[in-house]
């Protein structure tokens, strides 16, 4: 990925960006970004999640506003509007008038999920001089060394890589970490198993279940609880509403994966399965290069009784509405493999093979030192039992 703004600063850092560009390939896909389906309502989610706490006359008249255009629970949008942003200009110059006027920040623009020339923030990496373990560990995001989106400072780390280049020489029992921005949080992975990719020796490392688990299972995700602790959720999914400008977004893994079975049960038609859904990172351990990569993501809307908002005034608890699932996937191609083995493995394995040899060598040397200083020392001790014996053999024969 093409990198922008690159600044090299003293304390052996460098910043950058990487804008998005992306084309939609018809010849690829199985109908037109113009074609129709039904799914839950972004844009009335989001407004009646802003307007909860909000007063009752406020509610009100937002609902009836929303039910003139004939919004609720369930539209249709294009595949277009979906990727690219959703056109409701009317409604949303008009929530935001009408937010404005009543002192409610509202953040409500397009709600595409792509934006292309967008980038997701500055990074500043160490560009591993002076210490070769922090090669491309980031050191700021966007300025900042912490998020401030969760409720500890533990959860608000920036901790590792972008995901796409690691320090060199790992090892399996290594905690490999990633800061996503999709997510607004880091996530360790740990080694699963090895594999090849385009004749090329990697090692699979995946986000082990604990990453997303309850707080009864991993104690140290309450920290992702928001708004609070009374708000925490199951195993397998995370509120990620603070940094999506209040928008009600759960991400989780498609169909639930490793999630709690009552989402799964939720939702009719979800089948979780580890082949296809599980995010993953294969790394080539010497170099730490991310050879073949995927990033798979359920993008979820949080569904609930808000007061007023007649069409939600029927659920009872929360629902976790799948929205759509992303495979961001990324491998090495023929070319760059032939290229990555010839110019960067191989003379690795030229230099490890050369270092093991001087080693052998020095090893030959030292046995071989060894061996002539004992002979020399044997070959003294002997020499002066001979001369010993040979001067008591004179004595005895001069007594004679």
């Amino acid at each position: 990925m093409p990198k922008i703004k690159v600044h090299f600063y003293d304390n052996h850092t460098v910043s950058f960006q990487q804008p998005k560009t992306l084309i939609f390939d018809r010849s690829r896909s199985v109908g037109s970004d113009k074609d129709n389906f039904t799914s839950i309502n972004i844009l009335y989610l989001t407004a009646a999640s802003f307007f909860r706490f909000e007063y009752s006359i406020l509610q009100k008249f937002l609902n009836d506003f929303l039910e003139l255009f004939k919004e609720s629970l369930y539209t249709q949008y294009t595949v277009h509007d979906i990727l690219w942003g959703l056109k409701h200009d009317t409604i949303l110059e008009f929530i935001h008038s009408f937010a404005a006027q009543h002192n409610i920040s509202l953040n409500l623009t397009d709600f595409g999920l792509f934006t292309n020339g967008s980038t997701d923030g500055t990074y500043t990496i160490f560009n591993g001089q002076g210490n070769i373990n922090n090669f491309n560990i980031i050191n700021k995001w966007d300025g900042v060394s912490k998020v401030e989106y969760w409720k500890n400072e533990w959860c608000e780390m920036i901790n590792g890589t972008d995901g796409s280049l690691f320090p060199p020489f790992v090892d399996k029992s290594d905690n490999i970490e990633i800061f996503s921005t999709d997510i607004c949080r880091s996530i360790g992975l740990k080694y699963e198993k090895e594999r090849t990719v385009k004749g090329i020796d990697v090692w699979r490392f995946i986000p082990p279940s604990l990453v997303f688990g309850n707080i009864a299972e991993n104690p140290d995700n309450i920290g992702f609880c928001t708004p609070d602790t009374d708000h925490c959720l199951g195993s397998g999914v995370l509120n990620i509403s603070l940094c999506k400008f209040g928008a009600p977004v759960i991400v989780s893994q498609p169909h639930f994966y490793q999630g709690d079975r009552s989402y799964i049960n939720g939702v009719i038609g979800l089948h979780p399965d580890k082949e296809t859904h599980q995010t993953y990172i294969d790394l080539e351990p010497m170099t730490g290069a991310a050879l073949n990569v995927a990033k798979r993501l359920q993008l979820n809307l949080a569904v609930m009784n808000v007061s007023n908002f007649v069409a939600t005034e029927k659920i009872t608890k929360l629902l976790i509405h799948p929205l759509l699932w992303l495979n961001e996937s990324a491998v090495l191609n023929d070319k760059s493999a032939r290229d990555f083995k010839s110019e960067i493995l191989q003379p690795l394995y030229i230099m490890q093979a050369v270092q093991y040899g001087f080693i052998v060598l020095g090893g030959f040397v030292l046995i071989c030192t060894l061996v002539v200083g004992i002979k020399v020392f044997y070959n003294k001790k002997n020499t002066v039992l001979s001369l010993n014996g040979l001067v008591v053999n004179e004595q005895q024969d001069y007594e004679e």
